[in-house]
């Protein structure tokens, strides 16, 4: 077997050269970009068993001579197996990365997407994440989220934000009686960023929420993680008794996408407007965040980068989006 490395300026110029040195039977072992004296080129490693190639010579030289076709014909014969051979190799590569990206968790649904898309993968993900739109900021926020999701912190974080850059009255308000220490907690929280905060349950909420609306601009409403005593029914029959209410989901981007995707089937049918990450400094390859562009998932809005209160705060829009997609990500580009 005769194994050779090719290498040209684009692709096509590339696969024609292994057709003219080794033949119609040569096999594309391997092919990708190079860099070489500050040139970006195109290499092949190609393969073909000795025989094929003086096969592939005699038959060639006798079939010229035979047939006594034109140049014109000997061209065009050959763009058409050239282009036959680069849709077999994109093929191969699409195939390649399908596989890459199953195993880093991402959605079947989005792979099959973007193998059959003809853009590259920031073209792919900035669409994917447009198409979502955005929802107007609801005035009373109720955030829902599994436990150790930082749920509380991020709250008050984005209760300050609120204050200090939109110059609005907000006010933070916590359902959650089954946390220990929790209303300590929020207190000293309370009291350090001097955001208002108050301890209720579901029924004083129903006495207050005029007067709350009429003090505040923006309510924003902790309840407890969810878990065998606050479940995902517990929260579809809030809604039935608020219809008003709009829900703001608070992920871990450390979590499996998988068991995310369950738990958003359960939570669908709620009117959820956005989604907060959270542990956005632990985040290592954006491909753990690529279950978020399936179509019915709301685009997130916010994300926490650490500890800081309120400082580790970002709003995920444009480049700061698309930049946590992409994070860690090498191939960047869909060849």
């Amino acid at each position: 077997m005769r194994i050779k490395k090719i290498r040209a300026k684009n692709m096509v110029e590339a696969l024609r050269k292994v057709k003219d040195e080794l033949g119609e039977e040569a096999v594309i072992l391997d092919s990708g970009k190079i860099k070489e004296n500050g040139l970006e080129l195109y290499e092949v490693v190609a393969a073909v068993e000795e025989h094929e190639i003086e096969n592939s010579i005699i038959s060639e030289t006798s079939s010229y001579s035979e047939r006594g076709l034109s140049i014109y014909e000997d061209l065009r014969k050959d763009i058409l197996e050239i282009k036959g051979a680069l849709r077999e190799l994109l093929q191969s590569n699409s195939k390649g990365l399908a596989v890459k990206l199953l195993k880093e968790g991402v959605p079947e649904e989005i792979v099959e997407k973007l193998e059959k898309s003809s853009q590259d993968l920031p073209q792919f993900v900035l669409s994917a994440l447009k198409s979502k739109g955005v929802n107007p900021l609801s005035r009373l926020q109720v955030f829902v989220g599994e436990p150790g999701v930082g749920k509380t912190t991020s709250l008050f974080k984005l209760a300050f934000w609120y204050r200090v850059h939109k110059n609005s009255k907000v006010a933070i308000l916590s359902v959650d009686n089954y946390k220990i220490g929790g209303k300590e907690q929020s207190q000293k929280l309370s009291n350090l960023l001097e955001i208002p905060f108050y301890q209720s349950d579901w029924e004083d909420f129903q006495k207050f929420q005029r007067e709350f609306f009429s003090q505040y601009d923006f309510l924003l409403i902790d309840t407890p993680s969810l878990s065998k005593r606050f479940t995902i029914h517990d929260l579809y029959d809030l809604f039935k008794l608020y219809p008003f209410l709009r829900f703001y989901w608070v992920v871990r981007v450390t979590e499996n996408a998988e068991n995310m995707l369950k738990l958003w089937e359960d939570l669908k049918d709620l009117p959820v407007d956005g989604i907060i990450l959270t542990f956005l400094d632990r985040l290592y390859s954006g491909y753990r965040l690529f279950w978020l562009l399936k179509e019915e998932i709301p685009a997130p809005l916010f994300g926490t980068t650490g500890e800081r209160i309120p400082e580790d705060l970002e709003i995920l829009e444009g480049k700061t989006l698309l930049g946590l997609f992409l994070r860690g990500i090498k191939d960047k580009v869909l060849e």
